[in-house]
């Protein structure tokens, strides 16, 4: 689902877990969205530098929205409201057709006192291997991993949505709050954006090369998967589809293994599932979890696709609710305060 100023669309629609269900507007999968550019990926950056992990970071205090984003960037985007068949959290699409399409999900969470970081294994892996995927990245995460946005900014296989900015329960937010965590991501990916297109490498990759790559993202992740009402209507009236999961691979625990994520995925998914993993050095083994499960979901006739591509092959199933994988599973992250101090999800 892009952003409307690339002139290229996916639709999604949704209902509610009962049952309720609205057709997406068809389009296959197998032919995929622009999301970035190889010619600017090639032209910005060595394989090497591709490759690289991130230098760590220091823990440090709770971090303020940079000044530059007050100046540089309108925090009011203005979309189109989302209609109302879209207005509910979207836990997965049933496809039209026989295919099998499946979004692979990574969240890129930075809390606002704590210090994450990025998983180079999981991402190379998946570039050496052409597996589409999905990054929910927080906006913090993003201001203190500018250049790893930047790469998965311009990479043709990747989407990016947007995550919060410091991974907050949005079930303890006013409005306002919601707006500062929404649209203050928002703008951090556009100035991001805005400086890739004004490196020369960019600029050499060709007039057009920065058509493709979103202006904007248009998909949201609830940190710690949690909702309401008014957090779901904010959202719909800045034109974000809620985006939720039906796989959890629980990569988050300490004592989870990359076989025990593969057997959960494996046992679990179905086509059209979202399943989620996480890329900031918070997922405990899903790096060694990939090889194990994504080419025997290949060989079972799975097509990895990024969250739009899956929203436009079919039928998006969705919950009046957010959860875990039940209605209530996820109450215990109500203690949290608003600012999203405490452990990812």
């Amino acid at each position: 689902m892009p952003s409307p100023e690339n002139g290229k669309k996916a639709g999604g629609s949704g209902g509610s877990a009962s049952g309720d269900e609205h057709p997406a507007h068809p389009q296959s999968p197998r032919e995929p969205l622009a999301f970035g550019s190889r010619a600017i990926l090639d032209a910005c950056w060595s394989g090497e530098e591709l490759e690289a992990d991130a230098p760590r970071l220091e823990r440090r205090g709770p971090t303020a929205v940079p000044e530059n984003l007050r100046t540089a960037v309108d925090f009011r985007i203005a979309r189109p409201p989302l209609p109302q068949s879209l207005r509910n959290s979207i836990r997965r699409v049933r496809p039209v057709g026989s295919g099998k399409p499946v979004a692979l999900t990574f969240d890129l969470c930075e809390t606002a006192g704590g210090v994450s970081g990025y998983d180079a294994g999981i991402v190379n892996w998946l570039r050496a291997n052409r597996v589409r995927a999905t990054f929910f990245a927080g906006g913090k995460w993003m201001q203190t991993h500018p250049e790893q946005t930047l790469q998965l900014m311009a990479d043709p296989l990747f989407e990016i949505g947007n995550h919060s900015w410091t991974h907050a329960n949005f079930r303890e937010l006013g409005r306002s709050r919601m707006e500062e965590q929404v649209l203050r991501t928002q703008d951090q990916y556009r100035l991001l954006r805005g400086l890739l297109e004004s490196r020369e490498c960019a600029r050499r990759a060709g007039a057009r090369a920065m058509d493709d790559i979103p202006r904007e993202p248009v998909l949201f992740r609830f940190p710690y998967g949690t909702c309401n009402a008014e957090a779901l209507g904010f959202l719909a009236s800045r034109g974000l589809a809620a985006i939720q999961w039906d796989v959890v691979t629980g990569d988050a625990s300490t004592s989870q293994t990359a076989g025990g994520i593969a057997r959960i995925v494996l046992s679990r998914v179905k086509p059209g599932s979202i399943i989620v993993c996480h890329a900031n050095r918070r997922g405990h083994g899903t790096a060694a979890a990939l090889p194990l499960f994504v080419p025997r979901l290949r060989e079972m006739g799975y097509d990895f696709v990024t969250v739009s591509e899956l929203l436009a092959s079919g039928t998006a199933e969705t919950s009046p609710d957010c959860y875990e994988e039940r209605p209530g599973d996820n109450r215990k992250y109500d203690k949290i305060t608003g600012v999203g101090k405490h452990a990812d999800h």
